[in-house]
């Protein structure tokens, strides 16, 4: 049995060592480090300086500043090619879920609350105590009384003088039931003046198991657990979060590039349009002084400055979305600041799309994260009612211990008299306790039943919001597709009716000022209405991503799977 004892030491002492294990320090905080790359590569964008705002005019036409006509456009380029890369939407989206920001914090707030579900659970995790102590007493107890010589204080002759070292320890541990087991081994040398019972020094051991078990109130594991059962949910949800910050910056990725891609064809056409407004100006110009006027040529000059002015900010929008998916993906291989302009390479959608509206409803019911939020806080909900109406029942504990006791005149022999299991107590009883009224955990009950009434009608409503999302974002596909019909159609028109003024023209008619302010009016018609189809055809593919976000299916839309046993890398890209 000693060698029992001592093996049990030796045990303790390394679930001490296990207990003060080295905890890994966090990364040191360097925002040099962080901004590093936007500061070097900002070098590579060269500002242009600013021309000073005109007085007068100043017109490429000969005769008003001698200057030769030109049907280049004096706004450049759109862009440099060296420094543009065509990129296709999935390996955009690819690079965001890699390294977006936004979605490396959410999928922190999961890994979070996992550490938190861990936390919940270690409060049923067994747990090592020790103690130790040594007291000196020195008291006077009855004895022989006598009173000295002209006082009236009797005195006690008699001195009871103890030295008492004791040591303890255990292990202690909650149980699902709403019990606690502990079991503890306890040893004290007691020194003695005067003897006692012709003993001067003498151990005492005991080895004690106790038990305390609740019998009514705060009984069960459902009860018990229900902290871990709660942070369960909540990891759930914030998984869920995670998933809907990665929805939300896909959307936000479609919706840029798609954007991209019409500012891209609206350079196109006002180039186009500028192009033919300067052959016009340039045919008037050479007819000053046969047909045409000073009018004439002001027509048309104003036109020709007025697109460039519309050419110069149709070319800042394409850089605007080019960094501002650089900020979505937050790839260090596309600095923010870089000079490098992204491209859509993946022309739009055009092609009819059939959808029905009862098996769109049915796959966002079952799809949508919102609504698995809210489910998981009704069940949520639902544990905190079971653990209030526990709570309403009155306190019933079930005590109990059981202890071996062992004596002798060194640690040895009190070890071995242990060891006999002779000398064995125990005890029991029930202690009651009961609220006069019980308001606290009535009002408790009450406050956590409306709280889950209250999710369930918060669940309802957004059953109906999800439903009114989809018939809408189902409606806008067929109108945007519509709409496309019409203004192609207007786009048709539109080229006809210039081409019938170019044949007017053609055929000898006269250039007068209204015939040249219908033309170029007919020319603004024309980008007008390319225009108008450009922008139906970015509204009916947003349209479709927005029914699949609305669908709660937009991750498998993009080919993107989560895996939820890793929250922290909670995706991964599959080849289409």
């Amino acid at each position: 049995m000693r060698k029992f004892f001592q093996s049990s030491g030796l045990c303790l002492s390394a679930v001490l060592l296990a207990a003060g294990c080295k905890v890994t320090e966090p990364t040191p905080f360097s925002p040099q480090l962080l901004q590093q790359s936007e500061r070097s590569h900002s070098s590579e964008v060269v500002t242009q300086n600013m021309r000073p705002l005109p007085t007068t005019l100043e017109s490429p036409f000969p005769g008003r500043d001698g200057k030769s006509p030109s049907s280049q456009p004096t706004t450049g380029p759109s862009t440099i090619p060296a420094q543009t890369r065509r990129m296709t939407l999935q390996e955009i989206v690819h690079r965001a879920v890699a390294n977006n920001y936004d979605v490396r914090v959410a999928g922190y707030n999961t890994a979070i609350d996992e550490t938190r579900v861990v936390e919940a659970e270690a409060a049923f995790d067994p747990v090592f105590f020790a103690n130790g102590q040594h007291e000196r007493r020195d008291n006077v107890v009855p004895g022989t009384v006598y009173a000295p010589p002209g006082s009236s204080t009797p005195v006690f002759t008699n001195v009871d003088q103890a030295s008492i070292t004791s040591a303890a320890a255990g292990i202690r541990q909650n149980l699902t039931s709403g019990g606690q087991i502990q079991v503890q081994y306890q040893t004290a040398y007691n020194h003695l003046n005067p003897p006692r019972y012709s003993i001067n020094n003498y151990w005492e051991n005991n080895l004690v198991l106790e038990l305390t078990q609740p019998l009514l109130r705060d009984f069960g594991s459902t009860v018990n657990k229900a902290r871990i059962t709660v942070s369960r949910q909540n990891q759930r949800i914030s998984l869920l979060d995670f998933r809907l910050a990665l929805v939300k910056n896909i959307a936000e990725i479609e919706q840029t590039y798609w954007q991209l891609s019409a500012a891209e064809r609206d350079v196109r056409i006002q180039e186009e349009l500028l192009k033919r407004t300067e052959d016009t100006a340039i045919i008037l110009d050479k007819r000053r002084r046969q047909d045409v006027t000073r009018l004439q040529v002001s027509q048309a000059d104003a036109a020709v400055q007025s697109r460039r002015a519309a050419l110069v900010r149709a070319k800042a929008r394409i850089r605007d979305l080019s960094d501002q998916l650089k900020q979505l993906m937050n790839d260090a291989d596309f600095p923010i600041t870089s000079a490098l302009v992204i491209l859509p390479a993946d022309a739009p959608a055009e092609s009819p799309i059939h959808f029905d509206l009862q098996d769109q409803i049915e796959t966002a019911m079952e799809n949508r994260a919102e609504l698995g939020q809210q489910q998981l806080r009704v069940d949520t909900a639902s544990v905190v009612v079971q653990v209030a109406k526990n709570n309403l029942l009155p306190q019933l504990n079930l005590v109990g211990s059981v202890g071996a006791q062992g004596l002798g005149g060194n640690f040895d022999n009190a070890v071995d008299v242990q060891s006999d299991f002779d000398h064995i107590g125990y005890r029991i009883g029930l202690q009651l306790e009961i609220p006069i009224g019980n308001r606290a955990a009535r009002a408790a009950y009450r406050r956590s039943w409306l709280q889950r009434q209250q999710a369930i009608d918060t669940y309802a409503s957004l059953v109906s919001k999800v439903a009114l999302e989809v018939k809408q974002a189902q409606r806008e596909v067929q109108t945007s597709w519509d709409e496309m019909v019409a203004t192609r159609q207007a786009r048709f028109a539109q080229a006809d009716a210039l081409l019938a003024l170019q044949q007017r023209e053609d055929n000898g008619e006269a250039l007068t000022p209204t015939f040249v302010q219908l033309k170029l009016d007919t020319q603004a018609n024309l980008a007008n209405a390319q225009r108008a189809e450009s922008t139906a055809l970015t509204n009916y593919n947003l349209s479709i991503v927005n029914l699949e976000r609305t669908k709660g299916t937009l991750l498998r839309y993009n080919n993107i799977l989560m895996d939820e046993a890793t929250p922290q890398y909670a995706t991964r890209q599959v080849e289409r």
